[in-house]
């Protein structure tokens, strides 16, 4: 981590920031120690070591496989919208799977106690598992052995619509749809587009922000 000792080192650090997060997202190949030494060279004058056409020629082809790359994800994108939707109409009747008006799908798998509910400006805390619809787990407080704490309105609208459903020891299972999720941008490498998200989750307490 580079010491940033005044606001010019900060600002060049933003810059290398979004440069970073922009490429490191790209659905591309590249060779990240390559791309940073060549900018650094460059950036103190250093010669080109291609040609203005060889310059022209790759980055037709980078565009190519931006392109190539964008319509495979758009396929994909809309496999899962298929594949989601069918899954919901199947488990919106399954015995004790309830639907809400939002598309939000549960079951209560442990009844909580005492009547309260958090609201969407109280800090819950809870445990949980979140997979996909492979079955593949991709979050866990469980599996971590320590539960978390956030503001109901501050994670994504299925969790928020849930949680002030829930009392507290109560366990509900959640199937949450994309719309309702992460949407159509996914998160990261970890939640494709348009992923169907299936949640257990344990409100063990809440409180007042």
């Amino acid at each position: 981590m580079p010491e940033l000792k005044n606001d010019l080192d900060r600002m060049s650090y933003a810059l290398a920031l979004n440069m970073a997060t922009s490429i490191r997202h790209m659905p591309v190949k590249l060779n990240y120690e390559l791309f940073g030494e060549s900018v650094l060279e460059l950036l103190k004058g250093g010669a080109p070591a291609i040609s203005q056409a060889e310059y022209r020629e790759y980055m037709q082809k980078l565009q190519d496989a931006l392109a190539e790359a964008e319509q495979a994800s758009n396929a994909d994108s809309a496999a899962a919208l298929e594949e989601e939707k069918a899954f919901m109409e199947k488990n919106g009747k399954a015995e004790g799977v309830i639907t809400t008006a939002s598309g939000l799908q549960y079951q209560i798998l442990t009844a909580g106690k005492g009547g309260e509910r958090p609201g969407p400006k109280d800090v819950v805390r809870v445990h949980y598992e979140g997979k996909l619809l492979s079955g593949k787990v991709f979050d866990s407080s469980i599996a971590r052995g320590e539960p978390i704490e956030f503001p109901v309105d501050q994670v994504i609208p299925g969790w928020t619509e849930a949680l002030q459903l829930m009392e507290i020891g109560s366990k509900f299972r959640l199937f949450i749809p994309s719309k309702l999720g992460y949407g159509a941008h996914g998160a990261g490498s970890v939640i494709p587009p348009n992923a169907t998200l299936i949640f257990e989750v344990e409100l063990i307490g809440f409180f007042k922000n």
